[in-house]
């Protein structure tokens, strides 16, 4: 029998030869040693904005070092193992090049050019005397590089003149110097000069210089002043050709509402000085032309030609939409306009198929089939029909084996427009859609119990413009029915009042509002808000009818012999997302503080109506809908016939994304929160929101996250575990110390399509 000591000498070369490979080093030498850092060292740093200048910098070093992961480079080790492909396209081309990534060795690395990039990119900052110089530290195979860069003092604006008043088109851009974001005082700034050159060209289109363009302008400094000031004067270059000085006036339109190359027009109808070109008949001309805002006698605007081809993109059944301008041969400054737009297929089927695998431990397959019509009535309006279907198993946890499915219809049918309220006036941004839903499902948990669902809305949204969009549900209709309990979850029902009155045959008839804004803009790495603020509710005005008829009998008042629900919830949410670098890299955060108050025709919030946290959107730590309310701790099995719901929720969500390799991101993430009830339940117990204890019920959880992203669909993988439960007993809630011997038991995995938020 070999000994252990020869055993191990025979692997070990082995071992270190596996961990050579994996560390990407193979290849590498002394003399040639790999890229595998860098930083930036400041002599005399930039008197504001440090932090984004540095990044720029950094995004100056090409080719970057090769990403590690847990000192590891997975990538270049399978770039290094796959041979160099015979044909540009195929698996191994995909595996070396696409998902592996080529070893970057300091002698690829192009350091003078790098360090003159750097400065003159702080020239473009305003930093006229900057200077960068570079050292390398070798260490047997690996190379660091150190740029030491000195920004120097900055020059800064002492005046700042907007053409003269020569002619109109001077007048014109003199006059765009009231919206000037830069004043006296400012750091000269290429990119912020750039950027107001672009906003003062768009202006002046949008008073009919149609053929101005950005670099028909431009910003002459003079640094003769001294004190490291300058004098700005923004004026046409003297080379402006004549086209571009002159001002254009719409000719006719034409709308081409269902265009086809293949064809020739049909005819073409007048409507509110709109020529609409007809070539298919697929739609009423004045369903299309209150979407064109070009009118013939007005001057070019740039705005509006972007508001009508944002708008008719909005309607959802063109393909393409585009805005075509021919000057006038005989009169110039008329142009001709044809707004062509080519639409999508009118009819289609789709289907999906799909496989589920969720932290609750159901896992399971599902099918999605539909019909879609995008003219039902010729005025581009959108009617889908669906079928859909799941079945799941649970395939570990106390209740294994124990299967379930979901089957249900849907028609909905969308009108590009506010239906019946032709008054309101929206943003030209984006049509406002109305839409009308029905639709039926039963879930069945089978030998537990079934549900059924009928529902119906009217449904209104629309942007206010870019940043501001609203939604309300003027109607929302739904009944729900437990029609199948079996023993055990009858009896289950008969020792949880609450629960049981949470599942009663009841209709939720209510109406309910979204506002959401966003501060997102252009600069690429300055952060954005997005705060979305709803609340809905159910049988108020049902309620305020039924009291002029007398006093709410005990049992409550019913609709068809049927109780309805009454009650108000509030949902806001928080979103902020800071993009950290030009690599991808981006630190997104989420607040929601949700809750739902049951009054007067009830007691409790309808079970379909309730929140619950857990899941792979959710507390990522926690299987789905298990963590709370508060601190309740379910009796043994019960947690498997009914979710764990409440009528409070709090969750802070926050996720530090980055890129691996191509299409492969990661994500480190860390997700806080719990559900409480507004009301004391004797059988469950802790469930109760006390703001003396909430804190101390909050559930935590970390873990990391694999996504593969082609910008098409995110297919995401994420691993996290349990920091802290509050169904332990006080003192004992964070399990630090049950994390190494129980790590994988600990573990929870999901999978899912699209970022959790």
């Amino acid at each position: 029998m070999m000994e252990r000591g020869s055993i191990a000498r025979m692997l070990l070369p082995i071992a270190i030869g596996l961990l050579s490979s994996c560390t990407g080093m193979k290849y590498a030498t002394e003399e040639k040693p790999m890229f595998t850092d860098f930083s930036i060292k400041w002599t005399d740093a930039p008197v504001q904005n440090r932090k984004s200048v540095t990044r720029e910098l950094e995004g100056l070093v090409r080719p970057e070092p090769n990403k590690v992961l847990l000192g590891m480079r997975p990538t270049v080790a399978l770039h290094n193992s796959v041979k160099e492909p015979e044909e540009p396209k195929g698996l191994s081309n995909t595996l070396r090049n696409k998902i592996g990534s080529a070893p970057v060795y300091i002698t690829d690395v192009p350091l003078p050019d790098i360090t003159a990039a750097m400065a003159n990119r702080l020239e473009n900052h305003g930093y006229f005397n900057a200077k960068s110089e570079f050292t390398v530290d070798r260490k047997r195979r690996k190379a660091q590089v150190t740029f030491t860069v000195s920004a120097g003092t900055p020059y800064r604006i002492r005046s700042i003149a907007y053409a003269d008043s020569s002619d109109e088109l001077h007048r014109q851009i003199a006059r765009t110097r009231l919206g000037s974001p830069i004043k006296s005082g400012d750091l000269y700034d290429l990119g912020e000069l750039t950027s107001e050159r672009r906003r003062v060209v768009s202006e002046v289109r949008n008073h009919g210089w149609y053929k101005l363009k950005e670099d028909q302008l431009e910003f002459v400094a003079d640094t003769s002043v001294g004190d490291h000031r300058m004098d700005l004067v923004l004026r046409l270059k003297p080379e402006t050709n004549a086209a571009s000085l002159r001002k254009y006036t719409l000719g006719k339109v034409y709308v081409h509402g269902d265009q086809d190359p293949l064809l020739p027009p049909n005819d073409t109808t007048l409507v509110d000085s709109l020529y609409y070109v007809n070539y298919l008949n697929n739609y009423h001309p004045s369903a299309i032309t209150r979407g064109v805002f070009l009118k013939e006698g007005q001057h070019y605007s740039e705005r509006q030609e972007n508001n009508t081809t944002r708008y008719l993109q909005s309607y959802g059944v063109f393909r393409n939409v585009r805005v075509q301008f021919t000057e006038d041969s005989v009169s110039p400054g008329i142009l001709k306009t044809d707004v062509l737009l080519y639409p999508q297929k009118r009819w289609s089927l789709f289907s999906e198929l799909n496989i589920t695998a969720k932290s609750n431990n159901f896992v399971g397959p599902g099918l999605r089939v539909g019909f879609k019509d995008r003219d039902l009535f010729r005025g581009a309006e959108i009617f889908s029909a669906d079928l859909n279907g799941d079945f799941e198993t649970q395939v570990a946890g106390a209740q294994k084996g124990t299967n379930a499915y979901e089957l249900g219809g849907k028609i909905s049918l969308q009108f590009p427009r506010i239906v019946p309220f032709r008054f309101l006036r929206t943003s030209r941004a984006s049509v406002p859609i109305s839409r009308i839903d029905l639709g039926y499902g039963i879930f069945r948990r089978i030998n537990l119990y079934g549900l059924e669902s009928y529902l119906s809305s009217l449904n209104y949204s629309w942007k206010q413009n870019q940043r501001i969009w609203h939604e309300v549900n003027l109607i929302d209709v739904s009944y729900n029915n437990l029609y199948y309990s079996s023993d055990d979850f009858t009896a289950f029902l008969n020792e949880n009042p609450a629960i049981q009155r949470s599942f009663e045959q009841q209709f939720i008839i209510g109406t309910g509002y979204t506002f959401t804004i966003s501060s997102k803009h252009e600069k690429p790495l300055q952060g954005w808000v997005l705060v979305s603020l709803g609340v809905d509710e159910a049988g108020n005005l049902l309620s305020m009818g039924m009291r002029a008829s007398g006093r709410r009998p005990d049992e409550g008042y019913t609709l068809f012999g049927e109780v309805f629900s009454q009650y108000v919830r509030f949902r806001p949410e928080i979103r902020y997302y800071q993009p950290m670098g030009r690599k991808g890299e981006m630190l997104v955060t989420r607040l929601q503080v949700n809750a739902g108050l049951p009054y007067g025709n009830s007691e409790v919030l309808p079970y379909v109506k309730q929140f619950y946290s857990g899941g792979t959107n959710s507390l990522r730590a926690f299987r789905a809908r298990s963590v709370g309310p508060g601190s309740y701790v379910p009796v043994a099995n019960d947690d498997a016939l009914v979710d764990q719901t409440g009528d409070i929720k709090f969750e802070a969500n926050a996720e530090y994304r980055f890129t691996i390799a191509g299409y492969f991101k990661g994500a480190l993430f860390s997700d806080v929160g719990n559900i409480w009830l507004v009301n004391d339940d004797p059988q469950r117990p802790g469930g109760k929101f006390g703001w003396d204890t909430a804190l101390d019920e909050l559930a935590v959880g970390a873990g990391f996250g694999l996504r593969f992203d082609p910008e098409v669909i995110v297919v995401r993988l994420d691993l996290a575990t349990p920091l802290r439960n509050p169904a332990l007993p006080k003192g004992d809630r964070w399990v630090f110390d049950d994390l190494r011997p129980k790590f994988f038991d600990n573990m929870v995995f999901n999978i899912a399509i699209g970022y959790p938020f």
